[in-house]
Formats: C-alpha cells, sequence, structure tokens
C-alpha cells in the first residue's frame, strides 16, 4: 500500500512539473488587425493613437484605422523610401526628390515642403531641440520638436518641424550616412561610410569626437545601441565594439562574430546578437564576453531588426518568422505569415506589436 502511494505521489508530482512546465513554455501571438495592402512599403509603419500610417515605394503616403479602412492618402509624386516622424499632430516624410514634406494627422493636407540640397539617406529621427539658436522666421508654437537626417555627401543636418528651418548642420564626415543617427541625452551618434562612429552635439551640431580602430575599420552598416553609458556599434568585418559615450574611448571589443543589428537587455547587462554562425549570443555589456551560446538549426539571414526582451523573453526574427526563446533556451514560433522576409518588428504599446513584410502586410498582435 505504501509502495502504491509513494507511485501516486510520484505521478502527481511528476504531472504537476510537466504541467508548469508547459504553461512557462507556452506562447502565442492574438491578431488584433491584419492589413494586406499588397504594395511595396520603403520604410517600417508608424503605428499612432490608433492609427497606421505608411509610405510607399510609388510615393503614396496614407493613413488607416485599425480595422483596415484607409482614412486618407496623399500622392507625393517621388519615391519615399525613409521611415517618417509623427510629432505635434504632423507627419513628416522625406522623399527621393530631396525634400521635406509635412502633412496634417487628421486630414492629410500638405502643411508645407522645403527642398534639400543633398540626397537624403536616412531615416528622420525626432529629438526636442534645446540650443540657443534663433529662427528667422518666428514660431508661431512652443514647440520644440525637431528632425534630424543623414545625406549622400556625409552631411547631418536639423530642422524645425513646425517651421523647416534649418537649426544646424554638421559636414564632418566624408562618406555617405546609411544608417539612422540616435540621440542619448546630450550626444548624438551616427556613422559615415568613410568609416568612422560620430559623436556630435545635438544642441549646436558641434563635433565631440570620432573614433574607429584603425584605417580599414567601417562602421557605416552597423545599427547603433546605448545603454546611457556606452555606444556598441559592429565593424565590417562583424566585430562587436564598445566606445565610452563621454570620451570616445574604445572599452573593449568582442571575440564574437555578430551581425550589425544588436539588441539590448532592460537591464542594460546583455546584448542580444545573432552570430554569423548558427548560434544566438548573449554577452555582457560590462567586459564584451560571450555569456551564452545558443546553437541553432539553421544559421541566421542577415537583418536589420534587432532582438529585443519582453517579460523574460527574448524576440527576434528569421526569415518571414518571429521567435521567442525563453529562460530555458527554448525556441517557441511565434509567428510565421507569408513567403516574404519581415522587415519591421517593433513593440508599439505594453502588449502590443507591429511587424510587417515587403509585400505590404501589416500585423498587430498581442502576446499571450
Amino acid at each position: 500500500m505504501k509502495v502504491q502511494y509513494v507511485l501516486l505521489f510520484i505521478l502527481l508530482f511528476s504531472n504537476a512539473v510537466l504541467s508548469q512546465n508547459k504553461k512557462t513554455s507556452e506562447i502565442s501571438a492574438g491578431i488584433i488587425t491584419k492589413l494586406e495592402l499588397n504594395v511595396s512599403l520603403s520604410a517600417s509603419p508608424l503605428f499612432f493613437e490608433n492609427k497606421i500610417y505608411t509610405v510607399e515605394l510609388s510615393g503614396l503616403v496614407s493613413c488607416y484605422d485599425l480595422s483596415g479602412k484607409k482614412i486618407w492618402s496623399r500622392n507625393t509624386s517621388s519615391t519615399l523610401h525613409s521611415r517618417p516622424v509623427i510629432a505635434d499632430n504632423m507627419l513628416c516624410i522625406a522623399t527621393s526628390k530631396n525634400e521635406i514634406i509635412t502633412f496634417s494627422l487628421d486630414t492629410g493636407d500638405q502643411i508645407q515642403s522645403f527642398g534639400v540640397e543633398d540626397s537624403i539617406t536616412t531615416d528622420l529621427i525626432l529629438l526636442l531641440f534645446s540650443g540657443n539658436k534663433e529662427l528667422m522666421i518666428p514660431k508661431a508654437t512652443e514647440s520644440k520638436s525637431a528632425i534630424v537626417f543623414g545625406t549622400n555627401n556625409g552631411n547631418i543636418l536639423c530642422y524645425d518641424l513646425e517651421t523647416l528651418q534649418e537649426y544646424w548642420h554638421n559636414s564632418d564626415a566624408k562618406g555617405i550616412i546609411k544608417t539612422q543617427p540616435i540621440v542619448v541625452g546630450n550626444k548624438l551618434f551616427f556613422t559615415s561610410q568613410d568609416g568612422f562612429l560620430y559623436c556630435i552635439d545635438p544642441r549646436s551640431g558641434l563635433l565631440n569626437w570620432r573614433w574607429k580602430e584603425k584605417a580599414e575599420t567601417d562602421f557605416s552598416n552597423s545599427q547603433i545601441i546605448s545603454d546611457g553609458r556606452k555606444v556598441y556599434v559592429v565593424d565590417n568585418e562583424n566585430s562587436l565594439f564598445s566606445i565610452d559615450l563621454l570620451l570616445g574611448n574604445l572599452t573593449w571589443k568582442s571575440t564574437t562574430k555578430v551581425l550589425g543589428a544588436v539588441g539590448i537587455s532592460t537591464d542594460k547587462k546583455k546584448l542580444y546578437a545573432k552570430g554569423l554562425d548558427n548560434k544566438f549570443y548573449l554577452i555582457s555589456t560590462g567586459k564584451g564576453k560571450a555569456l551564452k551560446e545558443i546553437k541553432r538549426k539553421e544559421i541566421f539571414e542577415s537583418s536589420n531588426i534587432a532582438p529585443f526582451e519582453y517579460k523574460k523573453r527574448i524576440l527576434f526574427t528569421i526569415k518571414n518568422s518571429i521567435i521567442s526563446l525563453d529562460e530555458k533556451d527554448k525556441e517557441s514560433n511565434l509567428l510565421t505569415f507569408g513567403s516574404n522576409y519581415i522587415n519591421t518588428f517593433t513593440q508599439i504599446e505594453k502588449n502590443k506589436f507591429l511587424v510587417s513584410n515587403s509585400d505590404g502586410t501589416i500585423i498587430i498582435f498581442s502576446i499571450r
């Protein structure tokens, strides 16, 4: 009888453990909205106040509600490549004709446009301007919203969003600026085809420092991330570097070879990177050592989508799928759609994510 009780206890305990493990590993995506536009999206869609804004390669700018109904659409008669920005009830885009155009978020009516003397080659980014520059034409509002972008000739420019007047421009770089600049406090970082990582003052556009390891080093294809103390970039040899944010000095160089889009943990202690081999890496932000390497069945394709953390899981993309990696290094296929590669995957709200691919399919989903 005692043996039977022991066996029964073991059975119940095993079932409880299996049930708990199953509960821990189970994860799925709940589709909230799916838009099938059947067009070539030239940049990542924007989600703002329950509306989706898209730019098409053909030059069309559109606004949709969550049911997929088109609210407004405007043709710019120009090819669109860069991701737009939204601020102060305006949508701001850059065109292949080197124009900056602003539209009303509510109606889609064009507010104004301004021509730039150089080809715009990066996405637009927003910042709150805190410099002392006085604009020639007075502003009607107290808004400090400004846009920053890079160009083909290595210029990086800052314009007031409301009036499209120039605050400053920097011409220190000697090659095309391709990847999106980032702002960290009172510093703005970007890379150029001349190979350098640049740090300038977003209040004035003046150079603080620039850095690269050697003459052959090229950071121009790397995304830039920061933890507020250091800046992390990947060079043309797939080496990961950590640079002191204030001084522009090397703090470490990792021996792990990774792709150019690297993510960072919420506690800022780990970097998440796709390896050149079939491994996923967790790398220490302190010393650049690989804390963990997780072998996968297939190699990673080149991707500009950085992995990111969500509720102790790491989310990343492979081809046309989104993968969830749990604390036990177990992978779950969170979402697969279409046959084309995913070109956008971003968290838009606390438990809402937006994903899109090149054929114009956009999905907003939650994780459950």
